[in-house]
């Protein structure tokens, strides 16, 4: 059987250090073609991979031989670009955020149905080794009932590029926030009610994206998530501290399959022990403390499940529709910023 043949738009650092590398480690896809304005871009896609390159997008969509194209182009092209895509045809996939309002998510959504297209967006988060931690953690109840989750992701310096506009759909929150969110989502069997939220910036540090944020997410079964993000940061919070009715866990530390691919073999990614999660417990009646090792991460998993999908031998991993919940908890952290008002979701 032919392996569909991917066609990668855009080559900047998503495109060159996670897209193209990570379809050319999938068996089941074959890394076909890039789209890239850039000659030097162009020159190392060939000169790494040995694949085909453009200069336009709309010289993918006119390759008969495309089976699947993957966006990696800032935020605010990612809808009109999926839609003409599949309706030329091509499955899809898109860079996280899916796009930058619920109507560009619907129109994406009506287009994959209507022309019985793939669309699924980059969440490559559900397979980090922290979050894969922790889900564990909680499947296996040992903090009892969680009531509490919150996560952090923060650095500190301006936001460069695009990703400091936001027409283009940057800012920390939309931009990053869009893996949090998901997370989130994914850790709790249950509709989100209600968002609060709040974003700072201070003067003269961007022009019009928040610089750090905060969203309250509150769910239909009475659990919180705290998802936090920031450029602001000097000094990092832990990335996960969770409360549960019988324990707490705290994770320190960052997934470390991005600086192992940025070097070139992503499976030689190991997490420092001292980084591993602490589990907060009592055992025989005393407190006592737990070190959790880190579940391996695995990003690779997102497209071998992609391959998988299209040939009907798997059910999509990240859907349309699960990516557009997470988009319906950043619109409404976004209205809840701007108005300093809670957000009730339907």
């Amino acid at each position: 059987m032919t392996k569909p043949r991917v066609a990668v738009v855009g080559y900047g650092f998503a495109g060159r250090c996670f897209h193209t590398y990570l379809v050319d480690l999938a068996e089941g896809l074959e890394l076909y073609a890039l789209a890239s304005s850039r000659p030097e871009a162009r020159a190392d896609a060939e000169e790494r991979f040995g694949i085909k390159t453009v200069e336009t997008f709309e010289e993918i969509l006119a390759d008969e031989a495309v089976d699947l194209v993957v966006l990696a182009t800032p935020n605010d092209l990612h809808a009109p670009q999926a839609i003409r895509a599949m309706e030329a045809g091509k499955h899809v996939v898109t860079d996280k955020p899916m796009c930058l309002s619920l109507r560009e998510a619907d129109a994406m959504i009506a287009a994959s149905r209507e022309n019985d297209r793939l669309l699924s967006v980059f969440q490559n988060r559900r397979w980090d080794g922290d979050f894969l931690t922790v889900k564990q953690v909680l499947d296996e109840g040992l903090l009892g009932a969680p009531f509490l989750i919150e996560m952090f992701w923060g650095q500190y310096g301006v936001p460069r590029g695009w990703r400091g506009d936001a027409a283009h759909g940057g800012g920390k929150f939309f931009d990053l926030g869009a893996h949090l969110v998901d997370q989130a989502l994914q850790l709790v069997d249950a509709p989100v009610e209600r968002v609060y939220a709040a974003f700072h910036t201070p003067p003269g540090w961007s022009r019009d994206i928040e610089a750090h944020a905060m969203a309250s997410i509150r769910f239909a079964n009475g659990v919180e998530a705290r998802v936090e993000n920031s450029s602001m940061a000097k000094s990092p919070k832990p990335r996960w501290y969770v409360l549960g009715t019988e324990g707490a866990l705290v994770k320190e530390g960052i997934d470390p399959q991005e600086p192992a691919m940025i070097a070139g073999d992503i499976d030689a990614a190991r997490e420092a022990p001292e980084h591993y999660a602490r589990l907060f417990h009592s055992a025989s009646g005393q407190a006592a403390e737990t070190v959790v090792e880190t579940v391996p991460g695995r990003w690779r998993s997102y497209y071998e499940n992609i391959a998988e999908a299209l040939a009907d031998r798997s059910k999509l991993a990240v859907t349309a529709e699960s990516a557009r919940a997470a988009l319906a908890v950043i619109e409404a952290a976004r209205e809840a910023a701007a108005t300093g008002k809670a957000v009730d979701l339907k």
